[in-house]
């Protein structure tokens, strides 16, 4: 979680499985949320440096999520790698990026 003054300003989680259809593939970035009036902020970027940077220390090699925005993970460097499936058979795609030490700077 990213907190300020004491109130929750953003958060994701690292999951086991987040598509049926590529059980395959873990860990998962999930859940990635920033609160609205504060986007834009490098708040995301920074809990995506923590999510890989915990997904290193738990000895993973990379690092997958979903979605269905368009552009913000490649600005990132996530690779886009191809489309999954969600609960409701809708398709969503799926990125990769590779989990390495993440220096603090």
């Amino acid at each position: 979680m990213a907190v300020q003054n004491d109130f929750i300003i953003g958060s994701y989680a690292l999951l086991r499985n987040d598509l049926i259809s590529r059980q395959d593939l873990f860990p998962w970035l999930a859940c990635l949320f920033v609160v609205p009036k504060l986007r834009g902020n490098e708040i995301g970027c920074a809990l995506l440096r923590h999510a890989l940077k915990e997904a290193h220390i738990k000895g993973f090699e990379n690092l997958y999520l979903c979605t269905d925005l368009e552009g913000y993970y490649e600005k990132y460097g996530w690779v886009y790698i191809k489309n999954g499936y969600i609960f409701n058979g809708e398709p969503a795609k799926i990125y990769k990026k590779a989990v390495e030490p993440i220096s603090e700077n």
